[in-house]
């Protein structure tokens, strides 16, 4: 048989083998060319998983604020007539309020100094309404001391006396009459302020800052990077390396933690197509919902879906989405991250369609924070 006589060649020194191998190597050559790289490093879910679970983190960001550089400030009521913000003031330092949270991991870049993690700008900026609110409260405070301090009254003793008025909100057994006192007081303050500090009148800012200044409102900021665990464990304290700063920039933030063996997430190279098979990861409010012991320790949810469209900055994605999720990652099955969760869209009623989510593209976190990558 000529097959048979071909067989027994090659097994004869001298002759086909070497024919042979090259024959071999090329034919190897020619089928690892026409197999993408990515069919071969395919994972199941159930493994990645098991591996990503630990690199994604909740983050809360935490808000301490004073005034006049010696008390402590907290959101305490709102106002009887135009329900505005009212704060409250104490001697007593309670610790870091959260005031927002979302989701955040760690990426893999050329700069090893530090430990560099992505989330979202809408995320960082939680705290900033806040800080805003406070600081008309106060400034209108201000004024409203100068106003009723009376002819030859000391408008900074008359600021003490409102702080004390205002205080109500935060006591117990407050009586009628100091609640009747603390609700014509607060509204006063906002009244003021509408008339003499707003926008509107003070377009300019020049009075507002000038009673701000004076008030002494000032302001901490914490990033807190929770891996998980138990909520005992104590978290990974953050430093905001970058922020977006205007409307043509993606919905980005990079913290930086000095030192952490949590392993970094790889952005990946290759493009995303319509119908790709994804997870998302992060912590949604909803999984707390229904989870009776959540408020015991941190874990993440993983929620499957598709790349349902792709944009020039944007990935659409069908995996469920909702509060929480912002800032995590969006990963294929070689688990790699191709988008940053950034927001999801409304109904026109106004209700949130969660199997429509939208997510930064890997290549628009290289180029929000190019000096992050590149060759090593």
């Amino acid at each position: 048989m000529p097959g048979h006589q071909r067989l027994i060649d090659c097994k004869q020194p001298g002759k086909a083998p070497g024919r042979s191998k090259l024959a071999l190597a090329i034919l190897l050559t020619v089928i690892s060319q026409a197999v993408p790289q990515a069919a071969f490093s395919l994972e199941s879910w159930e493994k990645l998983d098991k591996r990503l679970k630990s690199q994604v983190l909740q983050l809360n960001v935490g808000l301490k604020m004073k005034v006049k550089d010696s008390l402590w400030v907290q959101l305490a009521d709102l106002s009887p007539k135009h329900k505005f913000p009212v704060f409250s003031s104490s001697t007593q330092d309670r610790g870091f309020r959260v005031v927002g949270f979302g989701t955040c991991f760690p990426i893999k870049g050329r700069l090893k100094d530090k430990s560099y993690f992505v989330t979202n700008k809408h995320v960082v900026d939680t705290a900033d309404q806040l800080i805003k609110e406070c600081q008309l409260f106060y400034a209108g405070m201000h004024l409203y001391a100068e106003q009723s301090a009376g002819w030859g009254g000391n408008p900074e003793n008359r600021f003490k006396e409102i702080l004390q008025i205002v205080n109500v909100a935060s006591k117990k057994d407050r009586t009628e009459s100091e609640l009747a006192q603390y609700r014509q007081t607060v509204n006063d303050i906002w009244d003021t302020y509408e008339r003499h500090l707003s926008t509107r009148v003070d377009p300019k800012r020049t009075a507002f800052n000038k009673h701000l200044s004076q008030a002494l409102v000032s302001y901490e900021l914490g990033y807190f990077l929770h891996p998980p665990g138990a909520v005992t464990q104590p978290p990974l304290v953050g430093k905001l390396y970058k922020v977006a700063k205007g409307e043509g920039e993606p919905d980005l933030a990079i913290l930086t933690v000095d030192k952490t063996t949590i392993p970094p997430m790889e952005l990946d190279t290759v493009a995303p197509s319509e119908g790709q098979e994804i997870q998302v990861i992060g912590y949604p409010m909803a999984s707390d919902q229904i989870d009776a012991d959540s408020s015991k320790y941190y874990a993440p949810t993983f929620s499957t879906g598709r790349v349902s469209r792709v944009a020039p900055r944007t990935l659409q994605v069908d995996a469920p989405i909702t509060t929480g999720n912002s800032g995590g990652p969006v990963v294929n099955q070689r688990g790699k991250v191709i988008g940053v969760v950034a927001r999801r869209a409304l109904s026109a009623s106004g209700s949130e369609l969660t199997n429509f989510g939208a997510a930064v593209t890997a290549a628009g976190v290289k180029n929000f924070a190019p000096e992050l990558f590149g060759e090593n």
